[in-house]
């Protein structure tokens, strides 16, 4: 899996399932956000750990890729609590709009 083949930006990874009901919906909301106070989001460079950490057990996933531009008042950078490595949250459900493209993950060549 090849994150340079993703276009440069901030990315949320998703179940087949959750990506119909988001569909259904309208926007993009997750139980983080109530939990958290955010959605987990990853950059390109960072989609291929994150598929491997908590999707690689699902059939069909999708990186879905986001404008930052509509998300930047939502749009936050927080060191993860063990590496310190910065992650991308949204502090906001995403409206559908906000997705640029979409990628079934891992890519295919």
């Amino acid at each position: 899996m090849n994150a340079h083949a993703l276009p440069f930006g901030v990315y949320i990874l998703a179940r087949e399932a959750d990506w119909a009901r988001a569909r259904e919906l309208g926007y993009w909301h997750t139980p983080a956000l109530e939990r958290e106070g955010f959605i987990h989001a990853a950059s390109h460079e960072q989609v291929p750990g994150v598929y491997a950490r908590h999707f690689a057990d699902h059939t069909k996933v999708f990186a879905l890729k986001l404008d930052e531009a509509a998300l930047v008042d939502y749009l936050r950078w927080d060191p993860h609590p063990t590496t310190g490595e910065p992650y991308p949250h949204i502090t906001a459900p995403i409206p559908l709009e906000s997705v640029e493209r979409v990628f079934e993950w891992p890519l295919r060549y």
